[in-house]
């Protein structure tokens, strides 16, 4: 895995990759502390599968900014960080196709392990601030009526509550007593119900249909 660092503090850039190390040695972490920099090693390799991008380097124009880069880019996952985003800016980011967004206060070291290790291997790490609020798992959840005539089942949406706890298949299947192929049929399933195509438009969808 090679991994692209676009972070103006030299500290955040380490204290990152020292965790990102931590999770997969094997990994290349390639340091950028500006825009052009960031861009440069973007271009050299097509090979990086995630992008951290700091808000800071990127100016007010960073929203078209991201919708260039993921019209130029075909694998590359991209990660914001920053202080924070008005809500509904980032909706619209994720809706345009980033993984995650890691806010400075998540930045800490009881979470960032937690949130890079999601992102390295489940790809999708969506902030409770997009969620709007935290909700509670129900004792026995009820299935939902979707606008197509349709339902989620009680699974689905124990699995879709857990999603939005930030929760990885692994740590689903171990909550749930249930085993990881049986957790990614529930999750494939909730792709083919809620027209999403990974697990962040899952959230989205789910919450814009008020179920979360």
């Amino acid at each position: 895995m090679k991994i692209i660092l676009g972070e103006k503090i030299f500290e955040r850039r380490q204290e990152l990759k020292k965790i990102i190390l931590s999770i997969d040695p094997e990994t290349e972490v390639v340091e950028c502390e500006d825009w052009d920099c960031t861009l440069l090693d973007l271009i050299k390799s097509d090979e990086s599968e995630l992008l951290f991008l700091d808000l800071n380097i990127m100016g007010i124009s960073w929203l078209q900014r991201i919708k260039d880069l993921l019209d130029s880019i075909a694998r590359t996952k991209i990660v914001l960080m920053g202080e924070t985003i008005d809500p509904p800016l980032l909706v619209k980011a994720f809706e345009e196709g980033i993984v995650g967004f890691i806010p400075y206060t998540d930045m800490t070291p009881a979470k960032l392990p937690h949130i890079l290790g999601l992102l390295m291997h489940e790809g999708v790490y969506l902030p409770q601030l997009v969620l709007e609020k935290k909700t509670p798992l129900p004792a026995e959840p009820q299935s939902y009526r979707l606008p197509s005539g349709g339902s989620l089942t009680k699974r689905q949406i124990q699995v879709l509550q857990y999603l939005m706890l930030g929760l990885s298949n692994k740590q689903i299947s171990a909550k749930m007593g249930i085993t990881e192929p049986t957790v990614k049929l529930h999750i494939h399933g909730l792709f083919h119900k809620l027209g999403a195509m990974n697990r962040t438009q899952i959230l989205i969808k789910a919450r814009e249909l008020g179920f979360i």
